[in-house]
């Protein structure tokens, strides 16, 4: 099966002044050239010259524009200001992906949606789609919504919650890289756990066109709680998998439902692309 894909601009990166800004801005240089003269396809050995080539403590913030109009702050201590500007525009493969499987009247849901980048990505490229973002996180869900209203992107609903298999409630690790904030064994945030199934069903069952799922290590708990979801609409799934075992968790979930790994040029390792074969 040739996974979807629509080819959209890449995003613009404004990096602001402060401490290493002049490095900053010769490294975003170089990464865009890159981008350019591979297709997009990247090569892993230039990103991390290029990730050591920044500063060691941290890049100044990044303003970057995923549309025109739609606009987003990245944080210059945090990993996805870093991934930005090495990659030339954060996992554009991915978000290319992601905007080709939403189609018109579907909906995108957006689990571990942190900041917003593939929320707003795809509810600006997809005006006549809906989009699910799904972050626990306070503060990281504020900073989502705050770029939601000031884009105008009407098609976006932010959900304060986290998905899992059952309705419950957990305690979450928060970081001061809202990148790596996840769920903890005790200690940390309490936040309400819903199943997709659950709000699915509440919003009358809507076509489902593809899902992204990036929650540290809770993936499978959140394809057990959207079985039905699953089974009806059978999205396009896109999953955080960076490990060997993680992996073979996330595919031993999907396999009775028909779903297989599917090659796709351009991706990060640990990223993977499932459909129904």
């Amino acid at each position: 099966m040739t996974v979807p894909r629509s080819a959209i601009p890449r995003p613009r990166l404004e990096v602001e002044r402060g401490a290493g800004y002049h490095r900053v801005r010769v490294v975003g240089l170089v990464a865009a050239a890159h981008a350019a003269l591979t297709g997009g396809v990247l090569n892993r050995a230039v990103l991390r010259l290029l990730d050591r080539a920044l500063p060691r403590r941290g890049v100044p913030a990044v303003r970057v524009s995923v549309s025109p109009g739609v606009n987003l702050r990245l944080h210059g201590g945090g990993a996805l200001a870093r991934m930005a500007v090495v990659g030339a525009g954060y996992e554009h493969a991915e978000g290319e992906v992601l905007t080709g499987a939403t189609q018109p009247g579907g909906v995108f849901v957006d689990v571990g949606a942190n900041v917003g980048w593939f929320s707003l990505l795809v509810g600006a490229h997809r005006p006549a789609g809906e989009v699910w973002a799904f972050e626990p996180i306070d503060d990281t869900a504020r900073h989502l919504e705050r770029a939601v209203v000031a884009s105008d992107l009407r098609n976006v609903l932010v959900y304060r919650i986290a998905l899992g298999e059952h309705d419950s409630d957990a305690e979450f690790l928060v970081t001061p890289d809202s990148a790596f904030s996840h769920r903890a064994a005790d200690g940390g945030t309490s936040c309400p756990v819903r199943t997709l199934d659950g709000i699915w069903r509440a919003a009358g069952g809507p076509r489902v066109d593809c899902v992204k799922i990036a929650v540290e290590g809770d993936e499978p708990a959140v394809l057990r709680g959207a079985r039905e979801m699953i089974a009806c609409w059978r999205p396009l799934l896109l999953v955080d998998t960076p490990t060997s075992e993680r992996r073979a968790a996330v595919l031993a979930e999907v396999a009775g439902l028909g779903y297989r790994e599917q090659e796709c040029s351009g991706l990060l390792p640990y990223n993977t692309v499932l459909t129904v074969s």
